[in-house]
């Protein structure tokens, strides 16, 4: 079994000096690194609804990942919350107790749990994540091969095919966090490379190393990120791309100003430094990400997210005198100067039962992302994108229903100012905001519309059903010619225990005008196909262990 190689910068090649040089700064000082939380992990969706519930009061949970620590902190709190008997007990029970399970060494640690004799955590700690799937993915002829949505730039494929992956992390004392996840898929045209020559089995999925101290998180490696407030799709950066080689130096908590500013609420601060690979017959740029994350109350969570994209050939752009020029001057300077941004603001806000015009038992949650391509002007986006959702975590009272409606525009500047293909594209930039053909934020891409409903229901405590539908419109703006899908889907899961589950779904797709794949290139080339419709019926089952 071979990794395909992977494509990094000098700079990039470098890193195990960065990381000798950053552990010497921090020997001396007050370490609590910990491992992050893979994205689509089951906690997240368990720690929102709670958030959503008000359960957990105070949580800034739309920057993903973050890490075991972080929410055994808010689980901590969930709680010392979760005594009353005001009717979300029959949704909270099975989610904490689940929760507490899954983050218990974390939770001794904090002094929450009484530790078992035995049990008190050591210095070194570790564990592991197996999950295996097989999938019956029966494509239209006229359309073999798909994007397959927020999957780390993998494709659909007609036929069947198993997906393995282990994810190991360690944690050494409280100075290191070490990660691995290689995955295996038997069918290589799925893998996310280039399906029409990818030969390749396997893939390093992800590998970081992070390091901490007085807050400040230092990691360097291969990760996937997920900012903003969108459950289908967030317009800036999602894992609907292949994983980014990057550095990550930011806050692995959330903090306080000192004095006076303490009023101002809590703050988070994340910024990413990655290499973007388009291919070998195409340049590689880079990425700068920033997102300024603030709860200045219990009910209301903002965030403020730029990236910067510079360093085309030619233009000699360094870090980080190439950022910086970006954000004191104005957009789309000429020649050398010239990088493609993109920005967005994005807010969830929990909105209390109101007789008569919240009349669910927990109230809900309403949440958005504003995106604006390159800078604001006059605050207002510059060629803006629109995600909008409305979460209600218990439908009816006694019940554990729960309801989500998200909707998701890349199409409004074409739709309004007649200006077509500008969201993850650039005149200058060719390969856009994508990693091997992919958009980096919503898989929708440019010139877009999705709406996506979904809903959930405990059976038993152990038995998770789970519904969605979802309309979507791709290439509005390439001709007259776009696709239209229409999805149905449906998903069941059962605990076997707290640490393993088995899952099993199914989805029928309709799509007219089906996307084509032409080939694939930093622009993603695509076309679609005029008067003919492509039913699509994916199957797939999944079992998950954890250790």
């Amino acid at each position: 079994m071979t990794f395909p190689e992977t494509s990094m910068s000098s700079a990039m090649k470098r890193w195990p000096i960065v990381l000798a040089a950053a552990a010497s700064l921090l020997m001396h000082a007050e370490l609590q690194a910990a491992v992050n939380l893979p994205l689509h992990h089951w906690a997240y969706e368990d720690i929102e609804r709670l958030v959503a519930l008000g359960v957990i009061d105070r949580a800034m949970v739309s920057a993903k990942p973050y890490s075991r620590k972080l929410a055994a902190k808010y689980v901590a709190r969930a709680l010392q919350r979760a005594d009353t008997e005001d009717g979300r007990e029959v949704v909270t029970a099975p989610l904490l107790a689940r929760l507490a399970r899954e983050l218990r060494p974390e939770l001794m640690r904090l002094g929450v749990i009484e530790p078992a004799a035995g049990e008190q955590p050591g210095q070194i700690r570790y564990g592991g994540r197996l999950q295996v799937e097989l999938d019956e993915f029966r494509m239209s002829p006229i359309q073999p091969v798909r994007p397959r949505e927020n999957s780390g730039g993998e494709y659909y494929t007609d036929g069947g095919h198993t997906q393995a992956d282990v994810r190991a992390w360690v944690e050494v004392g409280d100075w290191a966090a070490l990660t691995l996840r290689p995955k295996f898929i038997s069918d290589p045209r799925a893998l996310g490379i280039d399906p029409a020559r990818n030969d390749e089995h396997a893939v390093l999925r992800e590998g970081s190393l992070k390091l901490a101290a007085f807050n400040v998180a230092l990691e360097v490696g291969r990760t996937s990120q997920w900012w903003g407030t969108g459950y289908r799709g967030s317009l800036l950066l999602t894992d609907h791309a292949f994983p980014l080689d990057l550095v990550k130096l930011g806050t692995e908590e959330p903090f306080r100003l000192p004095g006076f500013l303490q009023n101002l609420g809590e703050w988070k601060i994340d910024t990413f430094l990655a290499d973007l690979d388009s291919g070998p017959d195409f340049p590689r740029t880079r990425l700068f990400g920033l997102r300024i994350g603030a709860l200045p109350v219990d009910w209301l969570e903002l965030g403020f997210t730029r990236l910067t994209q510079f360093g085309w050939p030619g233009f000699n752009q360094k870090f980080p005198r190439a950022v910086i020029n970006a954000y004191f001057s104005s957009a789309n300077q000429p020649g050398t100067d010239e990088t493609n941004e993109q920005s967005m603001i994005d807010f969830r806000a929990r909105v209390p039962k109101v007789p008569y015009l919240v009349p669910f038992p927990a109230g809900m949650q309403i949440y958005g992302e504003i995106g604006s391509e390159d800078k604001w002007s006059k605050w207002r986006p510059s060629r803006g994108a629109f995600v909008a959702g409305v979460y209600i975590p218990q439908l009816f009272a006694g019940d554990t229903m729960d309801l989500r409606i998200e909707w998701a525009d890349t199409d409004f500047t074409r739709h309004n100012i007649n200006s077509p293909g500008v969201w993850y594209n650039n005149s200058i930039y060719t390969t856009g905001m994508r990693e091997r053909g992919f958009p980096l934020g919503h898989w929708i891409g440019t010139d877009a519309t999705d709406l996506f409903l979904r809903a959930t229901r405990y059976m038993t405590a152990r038995l998770w059903l789970g519904l969605h539908l979802e309309v979507a419109e791709r290439g509005r703006g390439s001709a007259r010619v776009y696709e239209t899908k229409r999805e149905a889907a449906v998903d069941l899961t059962w605990w076997l225990s707290y640490a393993t589950q088995i899952s099993a779904g199914y989805t029928r797709q309709r799509l007219k005008n089906p996307g084509q794949m032409v080939g694939v290139s930093p622009t993603y080339i695509e076309t679609f196909a005029a008067s003919d419709t492509a039913i699509n019926n994916l199957f797939w089952a999944r079992f998950v262990t954890e250790f």
